[in-house]
């Protein structure tokens, strides 16, 4: 739902259609799709005079996830089970590469010919023990995955998402990054990452005037006002058109 269109066009047209007739509107956002990967990409290319490629890499810990987390992204399970996963399709991963590398592309531009992803085990020498998961030493702890984003037959949009329980115990820093190369170049580095539940919270949260104010629709990160922390009165940042109680 962060940017339904980049796979269901014509379902997110629907969406629109219907937001419309009922005078609502739609947003799909989160920490990642939503924040680190595709919008603060997007703020991050608005100082540059050009942009030739774009990575955007995110190495998190799922250590602070529950149950179901660790059930899709396999945590603990054994290499071949993790090939048959792959390969019939059940292994969740990561979810959202197309849509935030569509995002990015829509934004700044660029007409994506085709997006391809990868994703490849993360296997552990060590035992590693989380609140809700565990991987014996040979076996998955996290999930590597990466996509990629083809303009004009070459790639230009990177995105690499590696996640595992404890990855600090293995000498893994986490982090957010965007990389850029254009003019000028951009590396942007916050370390230790975001975390993910926080994050997401906080970006439903932030995000409320902005859908309130907005035109009713299927709206997205990249046609609404930016994010930012609401340490106010949140009445006082909605259009007065728009408040029910005047």
């Amino acid at each position: 739902m962060a940017y339904p269109m980049a796979q269901e066009p014509e379902l997110s047209k629907k969406l629109d259609e219907i937001a419309k007739e009922n005078g609502v509107s739609i947003l799909g956002t989160g920490i990642n799709p939503g924040l680190i990967m595709d919008l603060l990409v997007v703020i991050m290319t608005g100082c540059c005079e050009s942009v030739d490629e774009i990575t955007a890499r995110r190495v998190n810990s799922l250590s602070p996830f529950g149950p179901t987390v660790m059930e899709e992204q396999g945590i603990g399970i054994s290499l071949d089970e993790f090939n048959r996963k792959v390969e019939t399709n059940s292994m969740s991963g990561h979810v959202g590469f197309p849509e935030s590398i569509s995002m990015i592309a829509d934004a700044i531009g660029w007409k994506v010919d085709k997006v391809e992803q990868t994703m490849e085990p993360i296997l552990t020498d060590v035992d590693r023990k989380s609140p809700y998961g565990f991987a014996k030493a040979g076996n998955v702890a996290g999930v590597a995955m990466k996509g990629f984003g083809y303009v004009d037959g070459k790639m230009k949009i990177e995105m690499d998402h590696p996640q595992q329980i404890e990855p600090e115990q293995v000498g893994v820093k986490t982090g957010d990054y965007v990389i850029i190369k254009g003019t000028p170049n951009i590396n942007m580095v916050n370390s230790p990452e975001v975390p993910g539940g926080i994050g997401t919270i906080a970006m439903c949260v932030n995000m409320i005037p902005q859908v309130i104010n907005s035109k009713p629709g299927l709206q997205t990160m990249i046609s609404l006002p930016v994010p930012r922390a609401i340490k106010g009165d949140m009445r006082e940042l909605i259009d007065s058109e728009r408040k029910v109680v005047k």
